[in-house]
């Protein structure tokens, strides 16, 4: 398999989009094709798991209330017993403070207040410990009502509550559907550089493919025959091998933008690049074997990969190639350079770059 070196450009620009958009959850154009394939899917996912949210809501709903209600019944319970020891308490002592009365007249009036107290007392239970236990299970009572009456609304109202909760992650889906729709372009361009880069995959382990590959020259090159200095290049993929250099542009266009005349040339691109890379590699002190006619020229060949439409014309000095036609093409020139040749100019236009 072919060595393969750097992310491609068009996925970098793609992702800083998304991400300037809040959009991070995707780090390959496969995980967006995935998203776009599986959208309803994932839309209906999200229904499904609100609707999972909610029966659980319900069942710990039903679980706390019953809780609750032993709890009602445990306060009830404990509050009865304390009235009723507190009702034989106050029995046990009218008995008591009517004996007392009955010894003597200051007796009597000491005794007798007291005995109206607690005669008052019992009374206030007897009359009204309902009430006392009401009030003791008061806080209990309203929580297990809350609870009844959230579980009704639920019951009553299960479908529009999935559907309002489930409507920020589906506006949010949306919202991610129409962003990549919005950059369709650099989409397609994406689609069109992960092709490439699968397709170089296949071959040999001596092909180097180095993905977005660009230079500044400082001073610019200067071009005497289009009179055009070259302050910097950028490249989609830079493919080394034994049979030299290719520059690989990828276009993922429709026939109407092939024959559109506001799209700039690739063909232009692609040999103003060419000259400014011919002149930095074959002038760059890259050790190569010897000749015995003399130095070896680095050779370079311009291919621009077309994975959707391609024109019918050829082009001077640029090789327009389907991606089917690419790898038989790449492989079709006889090697000029050995393996540890290839590494050298593969090594120095990696560190070169910037």
């Amino acid at each position: 398999m072919a060595q393969i070196h750097g992310q491609i450009e068009s996925l970098k620009k793609l992702k800083h989009e998304l991400n300037s958009h809040g959009i991070g959850r995707f780090n390959s154009i496969k995980e967006i094709d995935a998203f776009l394939v599986n959208f309803q899917h994932e839309k209906e996912a999200i229904i499904i798991a609100q609707r999972k949210r909610l029966l659980n809501e319900v069942k710990e709903l039903n679980l706390t209330i019953k809780e609750n209600i032993n709890k009602y019944e445990e306060i009830k319970n404990e509050k009865i017993t304390e009235i009723e020891v507190e009702i034989d308490t106050i029995r046990i002592n009218i008995e008591n403070l009517t004996e007392r009365v009955k010894i003597g007249f200051l007796h009597k009036i000491f005794y007798g207040y007291k005995l109206k107290k607690q005669k008052k007392l019992l009374a206030y239970y007897n009359s009204n410990m309902p009430l006392i236990i009401s009030n003791s299970t008061i806080n209990i009572q309203r929580i297990i009502e809350n609870d009844e009456n959230r579980l009704k609304h639920i019951n009553d109202n299960s479908e529009q509550i999935i559907n309002e909760r489930s409507l920020p992650g589906i506006r949010n889906l949306y919202n991610v559907k129409k962003t990549i729709e919005d950059l369709y372009p650099l989409v397609a361009g994406t689609i069109g550089e992960n092709l490439v880069v699968k397709e170089i995959e296949k071959l040999p382990n001596d092909y180097i493919l180095l993905n977005d590959f660009s230079m500044k020259f400082s001073p610019p090159i200067y071009n005497r025959h289009t009179n055009d200095r070259i302050f910097s290049i950028q490249i989609d993929h830079l493919l080394i091998s034994k049979s030299g250099i290719y520059i690989l542009e990828t276009k993922n266009w429709s026939k109407k933008s092939i024959e559109s005349l506001d799209l700039r040339s690739p063909v232009e691109q692609i040999t103003r690049t060419s000259y400014a890379l011919f002149l930095l590699v074959n002038d760059a002190k890259i050790k190569l074997t010897e000749h015995h006619w003399g130095d070896k020229q680095i050779p370079i060949r311009n291919i621009i990969v077309m994975i959707n439409e391609k024109p019918k014309e050829d082009f001077k000095y640029v090789k327009v190639k389907s991606l089917k036609e690419l790898n038989n093409y790449l492989t079709y020139f006889e090697p000029v350079f050995t393996e540890t040749e290839v590494y050298r100019i593969a090594n120095y236009l990696i560190k070169n770059q910037n």
